[in-house]
Parts: structure tokens; sequence; C-alpha cells
């Protein structure tokens, strides 16, 4: 499958040894609980976080695996914990969306590099990010919400998702720009992200990827996940909406800077 190919090179292995030592598990540790913290706390950004740094003590296969299945264990616990605050009308038309673009984003990968593809999505992300600051000091209206629109970015995602493996700017952009934030967003791109690992999971798996070593690094850095959890939702419940909206978009800019620096580099 061309998608499984793609997310072999995308994890291709590192010099990085695959040796489960007390120093890589303390290493893994605290860049997952500083990964959830992060996700927690924001709603995104685990993997901006967490797979440049693990890359510096396991595979970079490992590296994006544990992060995946880190990640899905922190989005289903804030959707579960945070279920009152999620926009289900949003996440319907936004899970749709990637459904539909999942398969498009396997034929797009197969006519367009992912390095390209990479370097469009990253000047995008900046460029979008830009917009919301300049609009959001211009006016305090936030965007009037449009099923149509939402459709479309949830099928951005999905094309994302199974081309270059980043599906969270377009949903970023979408729910900042119609005024999403707090719980609310959190809540809400968490449920758009386990639709998504619903569909990265089994891909990881086709390719052959899943090691027991990863699965039991997972397991073993869980505790230091639910910390992290913990961690971030102290920070969140004491986050006033402003502060939320800055580190927001500063988080949204880095992921732009960083999807182009991969591109370039």
């Amino acid at each position: 499958m061309q998608e499984a190919a793609y997310f072999r090179g995308l994890c291709a292995d590192s010099k990085v040894p695959q040796v489960l030592t007390p120093e890589t598990f303390a290493a893994v540790s605290v860049i997952v609980l500083a990964a959830a913290a992060v996700q927690r706390t924001v709603g995104f950004g685990s993997a901006l976080l967490a797979v440049p740094l693990m890359t510096l003590v396991v595979p970079t296969k490992s590296a994006v695996v544990i992060t995946f299945l880190i990640g899905t264990a922190t989005s289903t616990w804030v959707c579960l914990n945070l279920s009152p605050h999620v926009e289900w009308r949003t996440t319907k038309q936004l899970g749709l969306g990637t459904i539909i673009g999942a398969p498009i984003g396997v034929l797009i990968l197969s006519l367009v590099s992912a390095r390209a593809l990479r370097l469009a999505l990253g000047v995008g992300v900046c460029a979008a990010t830009a917009g919301i600051i300049v609009s959001a000091r211009r006016s305090r209206r936030p965007a009037t919400p449009s099923a149509s629109r939402t459709l479309v970015v949830g099928v951005a995602s999905g094309v994302l998702s199974t081309s270059i493996a980043t599906n969270g700017p377009p949903l970023v952009y979408e729910l900042r720009r119609t005024g999403f934030t707090d719980d609310r967003f959190r809540a809400t791109i968490s449920v758009a992200f386990i639709i998504s690992d619903l569909i990265g999971l089994p891909l990881l798996a086709v390719a052959g990827l899943i090691s027991a070593f990863d699965v039991v690094l997972a397991a073993a850095a869980l505790v230091p996940c639910v910390i992290g959890i913990r961690l971030g939702s102290w920070f969140s419940g004491r986050m006033r909406t402003h502060h939320f909206i800055l580190a927001a978009d500063l988080l949204l800019l880095a992921t732009g800077a960083m999807t182009i620096t991969r591109a370039v580099v």
C-alpha cells in the first residue's frame, strides 16, 4: 500500500539503537510528561515537542509510534473528561471530512513529494496564523461557522493525515478562526484527533511499524503521561482566555516553522 510505504519512509530508523535502558526510559518519560502537559494545556502540539526530542534517545520509527500511541491516550482522556464541552456538530463535519480526505491524501502522495507538501503546509500555516492574529486585532468578533467550510477543513485534515502525517494545523486554524477557545477548543479538537488516530493506527500496523519495544516503552510511559495530563489540567485551569489564544497562536506558528524546517533540511 502506498500509505504504508510512506509511513515506513517517515519512520526510517536513525542510528540510535533500539535498547530499553534506565536512561532511555527516564528520557522518554520526561519527554512524554512534557508533551502530554502541552497537549492538555493547549489542546495540540504534543508531536511537535515529542518527536524531535525523542529521536535523540530512540529510533525515529519508535519516536513516531510512541508519540502516536501516547497522543491517542491523551486525546481520549481529554475527550472523556471534557465531553460536555465538545461541539458535536463540528466534530461530525470534521470527522466526515477526514474520512473523505484520507484516500485523497494517499493519491496526492503518489503524485507529489512529501517534502513539497510539507513546505506548502508550513508556509500556509504561518500565513494563516498571521491572518488570524491580524484579524483578531482588527475585530473581536470571530468568523461565523459554516458547515461546508468545516467539512472542507476536515477533508484537508484527512488529506494531510495520510500524505504527510500532520493533520492538526487545518483543525487548529478553523477552530481558532471561528472563536473556539479554552475547553471548548480542547475537547472538540481532541475528538477530531481520535478520528484521525483511528485511521493512522491501522496504517502504522499495516506498515509493520509497531514493535514490541514501542508498545512496552509506550505502556511504561503511561504513568508520566498521566502526570503530564494532570499538570496540563492544572495549567489550563489557571489560564485566562487571552493567554490560551496567545499560546495557541504561538504554537501554531511554531508548527508552521518546524514543518518548513523539516521540508528544507
